[in-house]
């Protein structure tokens, strides 16, 4: 094959990936808005006042990123009329889907870019141990938070290292560290991918705060009940923090800057719900976890048994005539009459010659005939390749039997199925 050649053949190869990935996070991000709008009214609603339960509503996103090849888009009135047409934009216009990509990757660098300036700043703080806990010592005014997915860094302010007692630092080491125990650090992470790949939802830029703050909330009921406080204790020390950071910044305006966020929430909404803190059961607790998890696996098991898969077999079959400079009639098989006529298996085309020729004499049929069956798509009308061959008339047999070139080892097939 020639390097011409070759290249472009990548470069439909590239197209065609880029139109097939953002057709599908194009359809997830329409859906995330969706959900964005259910979450948002339970959290504000029935679930206002139910802690755990409304953590667990940010779990409803996790299934997102799956539903992009699902059947509702393609075999139900509402999903063809609401995303058909954004097929048809993409593949009229590939650009639409590099410009896609091209800001998902702008938004990628953007994200690794703070996360390594920010490990960076970390790594060249003091290191202390505090109550059996390695935290790393800023001279920020910045509230005590902790960063990193599989190996997580407590930070904490010197100046409250300096001025708070004993009791006060493990509260306050014990909220970290909750953050760590209820996985809430993988869940942060998860989020910022689901942002990246979705960013064309700006809903989900909103959604960050208010899983920062709900994830928060849980961190405080559980540090109260783990430390065996009361709600008035804490809520004094995180007032204490607030008007300690503000001493060392006036630029700190009583707002909590967590791990690189600007904005946060004010500390009055956050003493407002610690004030809500009723003592609960860990039982409950765990129940909302594990309800949480199992609704997540059920929505997950669902939706792949409605979706179509990597690779799909294709049945079609289709005949048409060619004399040379038209084409003389063409049939795409929409009825069942060529599949009873014609089929196949890895290296031959079976055709029920008598049959076959007398529905050749029913079409009119002249030029060169020829059948193209089989093969695999993608998505319906997106993606995908078939087998060709040419039909040989005036062979003896009842049964046709006709070799064709299986085109499944080819580097491009093989790529194809990748995706």
């Amino acid at each position: 094959m020639r390097v011409q050649e070759f290249m472009e053949h990548m470069e439909g190869f590239l197209n065609f990936g880029a139109l097939y990935y953002t057709i599908q996070l194009v359809r997830c991000a329409l859906m995330s808005a969706a959900v964005f709008a259910v979450v948002f009214l339970l959290r504000k609603t029935l679930l206002k006042n139910r802690v755990f339960l409304k953590g667990a509503l940010w779990s409803l996103f996790l299934p997102i990123l799956f539903v992009g090849k699902m059947k509702f888009f393609y075999e139900s009135r509402i999903g063809a009329v609401l995303f058909t047409c954004w097929t048809g934009i993409f593949n009229r216009h590939m650009w639409l889907n590099w410009l896609y990509f091209g800001v998902m990757f702008l938004c990628l660098a953007r994200r690794l870019f703070k996360r390594r300036k920010l490990k960076k700043l970390i790594d060249g703080m003091e290191q202390r141990q505090i109550e059996g806990t390695l935290v790393y010592v800023t001279r920020l005014p910045v509230t005590p938070f902790t960063v990193g997915v599989f190996r997580p860094k407590i930070v904490v302010p010197q100046t409250i290292l300096e001025q708070y007692g004993k009791e006060e630092l493990r509260a306050i080491l014990l909220h970290e560290k909750e953050h760590i125990r209820l996985g809430h650090l993988v869940f942060y992470f998860m989020w910022d991918i689901l942002r990246v790949l979705l960013w064309i939802n700006p809903l989900l830029a909103i959604g960050a705060r208010q899983l920062h703050e709900d994830m928060e909330e849980i961190c405080d009921w559980t540090t109260i009940q783990k430390n065996r406080t009361d709600a008035y204790s804490y809520g004094r020390l995180l007032l204490k923090t607030m008007r300690l950071l503000q001493t060392e910044n006036k630029d700190f305006n009583m707002y909590a800057t967590f791990a690189g966020d600007k904005e946060y929430r004010k500390i009055r909404r956050r003493v407002t719900r610690i004030a809500g803190y009723k003592p609960y059961k860990r039982g409950v607790a765990f129940g909302t976890l594990a309800g949480a998890v199992l609704l997540v696996v059920v929505l997950m098991a669902g939706i792949r048994s409605n979706s179509y898969g990597r690779n799909n077999e294709n049945d079609i079959v289709i005949v048409y005539g060619f004399d040379g400079n038209n084409v003389t009639f063409s049939d795409t098989g929409s009825s069942n009459a060529l599949h009873r006529m014609i089929s196949w298996d890895d290296r031959y085309v079976y055709i029920d010659r008598k049959c076959f020729e007398q529905y050749l004499q029913e079409q009119n049929a002249s030029g060169d005939i020829f059948i193209v069956f089989g093969g695999i798509y993608k998505l319906p009308g997106v993606g995908g390749f078939s087998y060709s061959c040419c039909y040989e008339p005036n062979v003896e047999g009842q049964i046709v039997k006709m070799p064709y070139d299986n085109r499944e080892n080819e580097w491009q097939i093989k790529l194809l199925k990748l995706l």
